[in-house]
């Protein structure tokens, strides 16, 4: 039953928009910037952050990891379906960003799992996350947590 209850938290955020980034970034660092990040807000121990992450130096870098303190474990995720069956799985070796290119992590694609949440998230609450890049390195990030 504790399964079915995670998948049904994590399919209900899977099903929402992911909210636009606009203006400028909010973190950048070594050619990586960082747009319109969110968390959605959870009673249970599971929640997602979404953001645009932009690349503008001349090589590709990789996301290898993310951290938060209010998370036991966090990880990069992607959602894919296959045969009318969503999933979600860690991404093996991190997620890369093209040079000149982006990531867009958002609900039903690729997002930072926070799992084991060591208290609620209350939507107008805002959250740290910490992105470890190959190349550009630690970029801490104030994510605001929404109820959307």
């Amino acid at each position: 039953m504790k399964h079915f209850s995670f998948l049904l938290v994590v399919l209900a955020f899977l099903l929402t928009a992911c909210a636009p980034a606009s203006g400028g970034p909010v973190a950048a660092q070594n050619g990586i910037e960082i747009y319109g990040p969110w968390a959605r807000a959870a009673v249970t121990d599971v929640s997602g952050a979404y953001m645009l992450i932009k690349n503008t130096a001349s090589a590709a870098d990789k996301l290898v990891s993310v951290s938060s303190d209010v998370a036991e474990m966090v990880q990069i995720h992607e959602t894919t379906m296959d045969n009318g069956v969503m999933s979600m799985r860690e991404v093996p070796g991190g997620l890369e960003i093209p040079a000149g290119g982006e990531a867009i992590l958002k609900p039903g694609g690729y997002h930072i799992m926070l799992m084991g949440l060591k208290r609620e998230l209350k939507a107008g609450e805002a959250i740290s996350v910490t992105l470890v890049f190959e190349n550009a390195g630690e970029i801490t990030v104030n994510v605001p947590v929404s109820d959307q």
